[in-house]
């Protein structure tokens, strides 16, 4: 299993964002198969014309898709869906653009469709900024048992107030809510960093501390603005060398495992500090 939380963040000095976080840990019952496990992805979105011959690209652009569960099922929407929403055609005059719930219902019909061979439990959440209407939202996607049968339900949210409100899939769910809770409750400065990155913190805190064994490997971190998505490495202290640090991304270090040089370029992803001073 696995969790996953994603919010709306309205930190101080900072363009307001979807922020998503989760762990790597992919396991089979009691049996790790890997800490090292990608759950959040970059969906990209591309519109091309086709009224003509050239079928000309009019619009690009990424949203956020998660898992928790069979990461089967999971992978294979994901990869499904990725070949769907990178060929959309439209009329470039009209300005034709999908609506985030016409995505979100995309994504149920294909998630049913695996889910129904596959036969293993799934749950996913997209985020970012509708192309349409380019507001935020956060949707859930859960299975649940109708007359003997499985059925999914989509709960929409593109209306986030001024207060953190975090939505949660996969394992644990009430008890990290609770503990989230527990903290936001501590928080006397809403315009804080920290009040804002709490329900990572929390995670990140279940993760070292192994709370939980579905809920381990490394922090993974996400985030989209009505510019761009964004992935993440964690720094992570180096032990037995002071102060260093190295970066890790999905629980790989970038330095040592994978190497930050590929040919004329720099492996780039950015590193974000949970606890900001």
């Amino acid at each position: 299993m696995t969790a996953i939380s994603s919010w709306f963040h309205r930190g101080a000095n900072t363009i307001p964002y979807l922020m998503t976080v989760g762990d790597t840990k992919i396991s089979a019952g009691d049996k790790t198969l890997t800490l090292e496990g990608a759950k959040i992805l970059e969906l990209p979105i591309k519109c091309k014309d086709y009224t003509t011959i050239h079928q000309e690209l009019y619009f690009s652009s990424s949203i956020g898709y998660s898992f928790a569960g069979s990461s089967l099922i999971g992978l294979s929407v994901y990869c499904y869906l990725q070949a769907l929403l990178s060929n959309l055609g439209g009329v470039k005059q009209k300005n034709n653009l999908p609506d985030y719930k016409s995505i979100c219902f995309k994504a149920k019909e294909v998630l049913a469709l695996y889910a129904k061979s596959i036969q293993s439990p799934c749950e996913i959440l997209v985020f970012g900024y509708c192309p349409k209407s380019k507001i935020p939202f956060i949707s859930t996607i859960r299975p649940v048992k109708r007359e003997g049968t499985i059925d999914y339900d989509i709960e929409f949210n593109d209306y986030f107030d001024n207060d953190l409100d975090f939505f949660i899939i996969g394992d644990k769910q009430e008890e990290i809510r609770k503990l989230v809770s527990n903290e936001l409750q501590k928080q006397t400065n809403k315009n804080s960093l920290p009040y804002w990155r709490t329900p990572a913190r929390i995670l990140r805190d279940v993760i070292e501390g192994r709370s939980f064994n579905t809920i381990g490997g490394n922090l993974q971190i996400a985030t989209i603005n009505m510019y761009k998505f964004d992935m993440y490495s964690v720094p992570i202290p180096v032990k037995g060398l002071g102060n260093e640090s190295t970066i890790k991304f999905r629980n790989f270090d970038i330095f040592d495992d994978i190497g930050i040089n590929l040919g004329e370029c720099l492996i780039a992803i950015n590193g974000m500090m949970i606890d900001p001073e």
